[in-house]
């Protein structure tokens, strides 16, 4: 049986004053004891800037210790970024682009952002993916869960019904 991909990973990632505890070696070691021979990682750009959030990434993977590929997070909307897409696409083999609508404050983006995003994605043939949820919404639940003092990993699931993924 061939190896599986895993193709959503989010290895040593910076994240609202957090870091991801597997980087690209131990979260390898880990996925290759399973069976696992390859991930697709999301690349976080830095202040918005999508070569500079590759370059960041590429340092990380030095120490990878199987296959991978990558997927660029969009987090602000300018001509440069509109730009540096198609770079990723034509340059870097980059195909597939994840908008945030939750993370308030750090991914999240707007929806004419989003909107702009999605057509400039349509205009390269690539892959659009959405982290679907309502950002304000959610932000108002984990300022209730906090209030409340459910400060433990079931605040995270109580602060984000279901319902706010298709809203």
């Amino acid at each position: 049986m061939p190896g599986g991909i895993d193709p959503h990973t989010h290895l040593e990632m910076e994240f609202m004053g957090t870091v991801t505890i597997d980087d690209f070696y131990s979260g390898h070691a880990a996925a290759l004891a399973g069976g696992t021979t390859m991930h697709i990682d999301f690349v976080i750009p830095v202040n918005g800037n999508l070569t500079a959030g590759l370059e960041s990434y590429k340092h990380k993977a030095e120490k990878a210790a199987m296959d991978y590929g990558f997927h660029m997070a969009i987090t602000k909307w300018n001509d440069e970024v509109s730009r540096e897409m198609e770079v990723m696409v034509k340059e870097h083999g980059i195909n597939s682009f994840k908008f945030f609508m939750a993370y308030k404050g750090s991914l999240m983006v707007t929806d004419d952002l989003l909107l702009q995003g999605l057509q400039k994605c349509k205009s390269l043939g690539a892959l659009a993916m959405v982290h679907a949820e309502n950002g304000d919404a959610v932000a108002e639940g984990q300022q209730r869960m906090i209030d409340l003092g459910i400060t433990g990993p079931e605040g995270h699931a109580l602060s984000r019904p279901p319902v706010l993924e298709g809203e």
